[in-house]
Formats: C-alpha cells, sequence, structure tokens
C-alpha cells in the first residue's frame, strides 16, 4: 500500500506544528517526518521527535552522503528531510507529512511531483506578528527578520497546490483532510 506525501508550508508563527499535532491526534494514519536542524532546541522540544538536532559538521555530512530529500540554510541555521525516513512511511501507508519552509518545499515538489502542497497562512499580517512576539522564544531582530521572511513566503503561495488560512484549528485541520482525501 502506499501512502500519501503532503509537504505542508507557511510562515513562521502561523501553527504549522500546533495544526499537525491537531491532525495527528484526529487521524493516526498521519505522521510528521522528523526534519533534521543544527538549530538550537527551544526549551521543551524533545530530540528525534521534534526534530534531529544536529551540529553543521554532521549535518553537511549526511547532506553531501544524498540522505536528505532536501536541505536548505534558513535563519541562520540548516534544516533537511530526511529521505529513509520519509520513504519508510509512504511504504506503509501512511500520510507522510513534510513541514518545510517555502525554500524546501519548492526544492521538495521538483523532486517528488506526487506530492501534495498545502500553504498554510495567517488570517492577517497583525495576526502572524502577535503569534510570533507571544513565543518569547527569540529576540526583536530575529523577530523582526522572521516577520520580513514571512512576507516573501506568502508572496509564493501561487506555488503551492491548495493555500489554508490557519485562523480556527478545528475548522483549519478539517480542511486539510478533505484536500488530503480528495487528492489522487
Amino acid at each position: 500500500m502506499s501512502g500519501k506525501l503532503v509537504i505542508l508550508s507557511g510562515p513562521s508563527g502561523v501553527g504549522k506544528d500546533t495544526v499537525i499535532d491537531g491532525w495527528q491526534a484526529r487521524n493516526r494514519n498521519v505522521v510528521r517526518v522528523v526534519a533534521y536542524t543544527t538549530r538550537a532546541p527551544r526549551p521543551g522540544e524533545v530530540n528525534g521527535v521534534d526534530y534531529h538536532f544536529t551540529d553543521r559538521s554532521e549535518f553537511l555530512g549526511k547532506a553531501q552522503a544524498g540522505d536528505f530529500l532536501e536541505y536548505k540554510e534558513v535563519h541562520g541555521n540548516f534544516y533537511a528531510t530526511p529521505l529513509t525516513d520519509m520513504i519508510k512511511l509512504l511504504e506503509q501507508g501512511k500520510i507522510a507529512v513534510l513541514k518545510i519552509d517555502v525554500q524546501g518545499a519548492i526544492s521538495a515538489m521538483e523532486k517528488r511531483p506526487d506530492a501534495l502542497s498545502i500553504m498554510l497562512l495567517p488570517p492577517s499580517a497583525e495576526e502572524l506578528e502577535r503569534r510570533i512576539r507571544q513565543r518569547g522564544t527569540e529576540d526583536l531582530a530575529t523577530i523582526d527578520k522572521r516577520l520580513r521572511n514571512a512576507l516573501e513566503e506568502i508572496a509564493q503561495a501561487h506555488r503551492y497546490h491548495h493555500q489554508v488560512i490557519n485562523e480556527d484549528l478545528t475548522t483549519t485541520i478539517s480542511i486539510i483532510e478533505v484536500i488530503v482525501s480528495e487528492a489522487k
């Protein structure tokens, strides 16, 4: 049985993790492919669950060995999608969700045209800024950088199969479930 590959992107603070967590709670076939990153864990994040946290040297070695579907440097850190983990989930008939930034998503879409791509959008720029600031995990310079990058990322929404506004979590998950269930 073959699973479905879903690429979920959106600007920082749009609620990607919250949506994926809620979707997984409703559908046991939904599995997030745990990405690799060189950034430090945020409070409460667990290695192997939230990300595979690694140093630059190990990361670049894996990239050179071809272990990643895609990888990019974003906000000064590297992020990547592990190829083997993704393929195993698809072979198990799962809905393999790739939470990828826009740069990585475009690369992944080129390599995997079978992937269903969804851009998660904020209800407004003001709400996005509120969500980013409310996190309390970044300094002001990083927040400003994330907000500038968010506008650039939102401008790429037309490159995705679907765009979903994340205003209400339950509604957002329901819309995504319909999109995925109707996909061939």
